[in-house]
């Protein structure tokens, strides 16, 4: 036999070895995507007819339990108009040393239709300009009446009803410290909006409340229910006169 004769011969054996291996390894390739295409289908048929959860089944929400942050502002509902002035009940609190001071904010809201519930001295202090603390319920309320203000804080804490507490500060000024009138900030038409980083209502750790609370005016208490006595004496009464 030639040379040439077993040159041919041994490369016609390394590409039949070369084509075999490929093939082996286009089978092994083929098995592996048709069992893993295979166990595909199958879950998602056990997800789709409820014999399985799906990975995402769980909420993509943290637990409000589980959630901290270091803001203490809870955002305005959105889309939400200021409300109705004479439907927001306020107390004025003085932290100042200035005589007289909580009495003429309260006339100046009282006169833009807002409810007073209160005028008082608060007995701390506080150096900042105007803080105004409210609970859940009072949340449009206390944003509504916080418009009035150029500069304002804003405080949850956990009282139950809709007043709202007007704290005045060292730092508030009797010439800018209310908007005017006709500032376009108290447009009735206008979005309510946060001043600072806020985060959902239910997100927000409320403060302890104050110790006394202004009564609501615009909570209605429910009446007592008589008892079958009363009723019978008021029965009684009726007949007599």
């Amino acid at each position: 036999m030639s040379v040439n004769q077993k040159s041919t011969g041994t490369l016609r054996t390394r590409r039949e070895i070369l084509r075999r291996r490929r093939r082996e390894r286009q089978v092994i390739v083929f098995g592996v995507a048709a069992i893993a295409l295979g166990a595909v289908g199958f879950a998602s048929y056990s997800v789709y007819s409820g014999e399985a959860e799906g990975p995402f089944s769980a909420p993509f929400v943290t637990p409000a339990g589980d959630f901290f942050s270091d803001i203490k502002l809870p955002c305005p509902p959105p889309d939400t108009l200021p409300m109705n002035v004479g439907e927001v009940p306020y107390r004025v609190l003085n932290a100042t040393d200035r005589a007289g001071l909580a009495g003429e904010v309260s006339k100046t809201l009282e006169g833009r239709g807002f409810v007073p519930v209160g005028v008082g001295n608060s007995s701390r202090k506080y150096d900042g300009h105007v803080r105004i603390s409210f609970g859940p319920e009072g949340l449009v309320q206390a944003y509504t009446l916080a418009n009035q203000f150029s500069n304002y804080e804003l405080v949850l804490d956990n009282r139950t009803n809709t007043t709202v507490d007007v704290l005045i500060g060292e730092a508030f000024s009797d010439v800018t410290g209310i908007r005017p009138l006709l500032a376009p900030e108290l447009q009735p038409d206008i979005l309510l909006t946060e001043n600072a980083p806020c985060l959902p209502l239910r997100l927000v750790e409320p403060e302890p409340a104050p110790r006394i609370v202004p009564d609501d005016p615009f909570t209605i208490e429910p009446s007592p229910t008589p008892s079958p006595g009363d009723a019978d004496v008021a029965a009684e009464d009726s007949i007599t006169d």
